[in-house]
């Protein structure tokens, strides 16, 4: 894919946040489903026509094999539901980079595309793992046969459950870029995250288990630390 009429990207923790904050907002998040070892909820937007979605799964993993997993873009369409393509812009640094990202969209409508900025950081005293996502839409132009998002904030947080066990929230608010039809909203605010975290739960993490990252510590059982799915000595 061409990348054309680049411009600088400026990208800080205070636009991390500031693209995030309605999720705090008073509004309670709305339990709508519950099935297959998924808790999916919802609320509205105040910024979209598409309610933001907060999608959880607990799966036996250590938080190393799954920053491995949530970094290997060439492999977001086999399990990310209605994810097209994903081609990487450039790594910006160990723990910041930019992709290109299409969903797909049932014809006659344009299938969707934005680009991404995402960065990683992990909570030194609770351990919690966190991608931070937020759109850059005008970093590249705009191609005539796609829709561009509006915006697609979104966060992975990896919260270490004990037992070998990880508690994984995917949380997100989009805006389509066009007018939201019901089907529309039912495929980003339902449909796209409930499969997704369904299929990430299925998945088999053998490949990543050698993973290792300066910036993930992984939390140690009985004085051992955990490293990459295998026990090793402090």
């Amino acid at each position: 894919m061409p990348i054309f009429g680049m411009r600088l990207i400026q990208c800080t923790a205070i636009t991390l946040m500031v693209s995030l904050a309605s999720w705090a907002s008073a509004e309670e998040w709305l339990l709508e489903l519950h099935e297959d070892g998924v808790k999916h909820y919802t609320k509205q937007s105040a910024k979209s026509p598409v309610k933001s979605f907060k999608t959880i799964v607990v799966v036996k993993a250590n938080l190393s094999s799954l920053v491995a997993l949530l970094n290997d873009n060439s492999q977001f369409p086999e399990w990310m539901h209605k994810t097209l393509e994903v081609e990487k812009i450039r790594d910006i640094s160990s723990q910041e980079s930019l992709v290109y990202h299409v969903f797909d969209a049932p014809w006659p409508a344009k299938d969707q595309d934005n680009v991404l900025y995402s960065k990683w950081s992990q909570d030194p005293e609770t351990l919690i793992v966190t991608k931070k996502i937020i759109s850059e839409p005008q970093y590249i132009n705009e191609f005539k046969n796609r829709q561009r998002q509006q915006f697609f904030n979104a966060q992975w947080e990896l919260k270490p459950l004990g037992g070998g066990e990880v508690e994984i929230t995917y949380t997100a608010e989009i805006h389509p870029g066009t007018e939201a039809r019901e089907w529309m909203v039912q495929l980003l605010a339902y449909e796209m995250p409930f499969k997704t975290m369904k299929n990430l739960r299925q998945l088999s993490l053998n490949s990543y288990k050698k993973a290792r990252f300066a910036y993930v510590q992984e939390p140690s059982v009985d004085g051992v630390a955990m490293v990459g799915g295998a026990l090793g000595a402090k």
